[in-house]
């Protein structure tokens, strides 16, 4: 009974995350069925459909919010793994693992160089 704790606690932990994350997705689909449902009226029906389709348009800065997600992840990931208070059988703590966010804080800062060297008007990535 004493291994039920950390099973339930980290699952309770992960679900509401897991959950929003499966809603945002589930709408952004059912939203981008509808576009492309339309599209495909308006091309049947023999109207000419415009150069820059409604809604493709990519946001601005795309590699900037990665860069953000990621470091701000990273962080998140290796303050969690510091935090939590569990021990493996062997003794080993949980907290332990912490290097485990350094790989989303470095792939977010090679995003944000590239963001950097890429930006319209800059002359270090030319």
């Amino acid at each position: 009974m004493e291994i039920l704790p950390v099973l339930i606690i980290p699952a309770a932990l992960m679900l509401p995350p897991v959950l929003i994350t499966a809603l945002v997705l589930r709408y952004r689909r059912a939203r981008a069925e509808l576009r492309y449902s339309f599209l495909l009226k308006l091309a049947e029906s023999g109207v000419a459909l415009p150069a820059t389709l409604p809604g493709e348009a990519t946001p601005q800065d795309c590699d900037r919010r990665r860069a953000l997600v990621l470091l701000a992840g990273g962080f998140g990931l290796a303050l969690m793994l510091i935090a939590l208070p569990f021990e493996f059988p062997r003794g080993h703590r949980v907290a332990e693992l912490w290097g485990l966010g350094i790989l989303p804080v470095v792939l977010g800062l090679g995003y944000l160089c590239n963001w950097f060297l890429s930006r319209p008007g800059s002359t270090h990535g030319r």
